[in-house]
């Protein structure tokens, strides 16, 4: 104890602290032993060490030791990057105590700079993240001669130190803070300028850093400009312009000693940046750099094509300092991140416009499968379903293509369509005469064609129907596609695309043509077709049943159906994960076709897809096609009988079953298809769902300890109350106890404060289903179930089981106010004041984070029903409660750190509980007025909306037309962003839309405009003779609310 006690106070000499040393090596050496008992003991020992005053010099010195050991040096520098980050200052986010001394700091800063010079390039770079880590918090004030240091390695002419230097900025300027910002700018930037532009001095890795360095602070002084004026004019403006020449200079020079991709990827991303940041200072160079990009676009795609398309030559891709290999693409992919950037800002667009027809024609290039996706794609056809989705989170040139494809498409509709129409025509011409000069990779191209055609065929389709585009859409589909279809040998993948992109034309067939088509889909299901061309069928089939449902015409689908069926069935058969999830959603729209033609398949379809269930069911994707599947079935009066007969008895077992005996997951999912077969069945339901299903779930609810199961039970019972609540009240078991009375047993284990709070998380909508059904029959039973929601309310604490809680008081205040107000005041809160004032305190510090549509307008009603209950009424009971009003900021805080908040907790003020509830009102209309401004916006958007600028001069800065955008942001919460957009369409969606709760669209107050019924009711109430004393309470933006509807 008294020697690592004496360390600790810094007097100890030589012997102790090398006493200290010697046991970190001793345990650095433990720490890379292969016997897994002596390195947990080590790491364990660590963490002894580590407390110690003196670990962090250690560390350094053994880190920069160039006589050490250099897996102990490698592991010494990992280890004190790791010490930095949490012990070196106490308001870091991962700080864990003690906190560094001051004279091991100084130690540590005096030591480690040497190491950036080390020849070994892992440890040179853990210093760089070491001293960028420290620099965060100690620079300038604590160092104030790093920088000065870091120039000095820059120009020392030392291959290490300057890549040693470089790795610092780097990792540095990805963590300043604005505070610093103003200081590292003007030191850094013109360095970075003379290091970039120096070609013959510095190598192209390390000029490639510098544009890299400059790209982050440009991106920084963005963001710091929104929250202070005048940054970018004092910080990056004075160096736009020589950067700006200094790139263009740059991309003109062709790959060499002095360039090569990797370094003009970089320098794009820097022009993109300072393009999209900054753009009023760019329009002059604008004139220099289009050419250029575009020539990069031009000369990459023939470079491309050799290289990746066609493996035609071999290429050397650069490899950056660190070792990684940057690959063509790279330059590719920010060539288009470029012109996406162009299409972003309205002083840019047209220069995308007017390039249309060649860019598009060029991009197409760039859509061509290359030779080792081919390769990938034949070996492993899971990966082909992977990549070529819609939804893919795969990357690559070709589907980044895409992306910018569709981008123009969807800015400039008309003009696309006819851009694509004569890019495509050009191409299959040059696609001719390359197959005839006999170039083995003239397919490549069409195949690239019909990918663009049928990804925007919207746009193609409108323009040839009314007459703006020259396309003849005939000769297209029978002398491209099926003429495609028909060559003796042609690659498995441009057989695929033909399949699927004569399916996205359906419109524009004759008769004969679709019949065509259809048959060799139907062919290319085949067992003897390779994988690649049934995939492509499967997603053809997908195609043809949307659209041929949407034309009404699914007449012409008929004949071909069995063989759909047997061509799906066979593959469901032989493949899994990626094609089989492909399989079964195309399975799911072939069952809505034709009813008759299902119900004499349902002997098929239906043990098919029981059979995945119970083979997948731990894969929730394929879990939950297979519940889409039977809720299609379930759709069909002919096919619930025979479905119900093979499905129930399956369920029932499963949740009959032990736990421990079945897979985990698969009881819950099992009674969610039940739910997904009761909610879609016609009433009344069947004896077998009722007598037999209905009492399994509900005492698979009761005995189960597992909380899905407990959510999905209670969901399960609220759907049967929804539907059939005479049928479960009727049914008796062998004791005579109802239906309902197992409902109630099911709410009170949901609600039971012994179980964990989140198996509450939907016990809100079975409540307010059950009272909603039920509620005379409930009598004692419902203050029960209220007593148990305010006792579970007392241990909640997350948001989404406090509302579902909540919600049950609203949906009451809409259809029994005054026995709830009643029931409220006759029993005491935890406090001993009535439960009255501890709901209402709850729900309203909870209101304005509550999501979901119909969540939010059933208690946004409810509220102003209080409200005005309370008024009309004079009611004392609501008048008399005191609820928080706003937080107290006082002035002299400054910024909120941890230690002020430990030292004043938060102050709120106190108001009237009607006041409040004025208040959160004027908060919902905000929160709706914005959701619907925001929606209009996109709708709008979505237009072509080409013509609607003009140059706007507007003041100095840099770009202020882009600017106003996110004013005031910055001080708000993440929290508070997230919770404003619940009136969004697809805030808070389930995954599926139509489940968007049938309870809440059959109930009135979902079809409410919140929008139009808020300002009504605020109107009215502004005429209140009270209202003065409700508008004195009101905070500068509660004002604005109501001024923009007139009040």
């Amino acid at each position: 104890m008294s020697a690592a006690g004496s360390a600790r106070s810094g007097s100890a000499a030589g012997p102790v602290q090398q006493g200290l040393k010697e046991a970190l090596i001793e345990t650095l050496t433990a720490i890379l032993s292969p016997v897994q008992e002596v390195r947990a003991a080590a790491e364990e020992q660590v963490k002894v060490l580590e407390v110690t005053e003196e670990f962090g010099v250690h560390l350094a010195e053994l880190t920069v030791d160039p006589q050490g050991a250099l897996a102990i040096r490698q592991l010494a520098s990992v280890i004190l990057k790791q010490y930095v980050e949490t012990h070196w200052c106490s308001q870091s986010e991962k700080f864990r105590p003690p906190e560094t001394t001051d004279q091991a700091k100084a130690a540590i800063r005096e030591l480690l700079p040497s190491g950036l010079r080390e020849a070994i390039s892992k440890v040179r770079s853990s210093v760089a993240y070491a001293v960028s880590a420290i620099a965060h918090w100690d620079w300038p004030e604590a160092w104030p001669q790093l920088f000065t240091l870091l120039m000095e390695m820059l120009v020392s002419g030392d291959v290490n130190a300057v890549h040693g230097a470089m790795r610092v900025l780097t990792e540095f300027t990805r963590e300043v803070t604005d505070t610093q910002m103003p200081l590292v700018a003007p030191v850094i930037l013109p360095e970075m300028y003379k290091i970039f532009t120096m070609a013959e001095v510095y190598s192209i890795r390390t000029r490639s850093r510098a544009v890299e360095i400059f790209t982050t602070c440009a991106n920084l002084i963005c963001a710091i400009e929104e929250l202070e004026k005048g940054a970018a004019k004092a910080l990056i403006f004075p160096v736009v312009q020589q950067f700006t020449e200094a790139f263009v200079h740059a991309l003109h020079m062709p790959d060499g000693p002095s360039s090569d991709s990797g370094l003009k990827m970089e320098v794009l991303k820097a022009v993109t940046a300072l393009v999209r940041n900054f753009p009023k200072p760019m329009v002059s160079s604008m004139q220099q750099i289009l050419p250029i990009v575009w020539n990069a676009l031009t000369e990459s795609a023939a470079l491309y094509v050799r290289t990746e398309v066609n493996y035609t030559e071999e290429v050397d891709d650069p490899v950056d300092s660190d070792g990684e290999v940057l690959g063509f693409e790279n330059l590719v992919f920010s060539i288009f991140e470029f012109v996406h950037t162009l299409l972003e800002n309205n002083k840019f667009k047209s220069t995308v416009k007017k390039a249309l027809p060649e860019l598009i024609y060029y991009v197409i290039l760039y859509m061509q499968i290359t030779e080792d996706q081919i390769k990938v794609w034949t070996a492993n056809p899971q990966q082909f379903v992977e990549d070529e989705d819609d939804d893919t989170f795969s990357y690559s040139v070709r589907i980044s293509a895409q992306d910018l494809l569709l981008a123009v498409a969807a800015e400039f509709q008309n003009e696309s369509a006819a851009a694509l129409a004569a890019a495509a025509t050009r191409h299959l011409q040059e696609a001719e005469q390359a197959k005839n000069g006999g170039n083995e990779h003239w397919w490549k191209i069409h195949e690239a064609c019909l990918l663009a055609l049928g990804s925007v065929k919207t746009i193609i389709t409108e323009n040839v129907k009314n007459g703006r585009i020259q396309f003849d859409m005939h000769g297209f589909l029978a002398n491209v596609i099926l003429a495609d279809l028909n060559l003796p040998a042609a690659s498995p993948f441009l057989l695929g695309r033909a399949l699927w992109a004569a399916s996205r034309f359906t419109a524009a067939m004759s008769p004969e043509l679709i019949q065509q088509f259809l048959q060799a889909t139907v062919s290319g299901l085949h067992d003897n077709q390779p994988p690649s061309v049934r995939i492509s069928a499967v997603r053809a089939i997908w195609g043809y049943c949307d659209q041929l449902k949407l034309s009404e015409s699914t007449h012409v689908l008929q004949p071909f159906l069995p063989s759909i069926l047997e061509g799906l069935v066979q593959l469901a058969a032989q493949f899994s994960s990626e094609v089989l999830t492909l399989v079964m959603e195309t399975l799911c729209i072939v069952c809505t076709v034709d009813p008759a033609f299902t119900i004499s398949a349902e002997n098929k379809i239906c043990p098919l897809t029981i059979a995945i269930f119970l083979k997948y069911n731990n894969d929730p994707v394929v879990a939950s096609l297979a519940q889409d599947i039977f809720k299609e079935l379930a759709q069909i009066e002919g096919c619930q009988g025979p479905m119900q007969m093979r499905l129930i008895p399956t369920l029932v077992s499963i949740m009959q079953a032990p736990p421990d005996k079945i897979p985990a997951g698969l009881c819950a999912t099992s009674i969610d298809i039940l739910t997904t077969v009761v909610r879609n069945t016609k009433p009344p339901l069947s004896e077998m769902l009722v007598c037999q299903a209905f009492p399994v779930v509900a005492q698979c609810s009761l005995r189960t300890d597992d909380n899905t199961v407990m959510q999905n039970g209670g969901e399960c019972l609220r759907a049967y109350v929804s539907v059939a609540l005479e049928q479960v009240a009727q049914w008796r078991d062998e004791q005579g106890n109802s239906g309902l009375w197992y409902v109630m047993q099911v709410v009170n284990q949901l609600l039971d404060p012994r179980t964990s709070e989140f198996t509450a998380a939907f016990v809100g909508r079975l409540v307010s289903t059950l009272i909603s059904r039920a509620g005379t029959q409930l009598g004692e039973q419902l203050d029960q179930i209220l007593r148990a929601i305010l006792s579970k309310m007392q241990q909640a604490e997350t948001l989404s089981v406090m509302q579902s809680l909540i919600m049950v008081f609203a949906h009451l205040v809409h259809s029994q106010l005054e026995p709830l107000l009643e029931f409220l005041c006759s029993l005491p809160g935890p406090t001993g004041k009535p439960a009255l004032e501890f709901v209402m305190a709850e729900w309203m510090s909870r209101q304005h984070l509550f999501y979901g549509q119909y969540e939010g307008k059933v208690s946004t009603v409810a509220l102003c029903k209080l409200l005005q209950h309370g008024l009309i009424t004079d009611d004392k009971r609501l008048q008399d409660i005191v609820v928080k009003g706003e937080e107290i900021y006082s002035h002299e805080d400054g910024i909120r750190t941890r230690s002020k908040s430990a030292k004043n907790p938060e102050r709120w003020t106190n108001i009237p509980l009607l006041v409040k509830i004025f208040k959160l009102i004027i908060n919902e209309l905000s929160t709706v007025v914005e959701a619907n401004t925001s929606r209009a916006n996109a709708a709008d958007w979505s237009q072509d909306s080409s013509g609607m600028w003009d140059e706007d001069e507007g003041g100095g800065g840099g770009g202020d037309d882009d600017e106003e955008e996110d004013e005031g942001l910055a001080g708000q919460l993440l929290s508070d962003l997230i919770s404003s957009k619940k009136y969004d369409d697809d805030y808070y969606e389930d995954d599926d839309d139509d489940d968007d709760d049938a309870d809440a669209l059959k109930d009135p107050i979902y079809l409410i405009d919140l929008q139009a019924y808020l300002t009504d009711f605020l109107t009215q109430f502004a005429q209140q003779p009270c209202y003065s004393m409700f508008s004195g309470h009101l905070t500068a933006v509660e004002r604005e609310t109501l001024q923009s509807i007139g009040l």
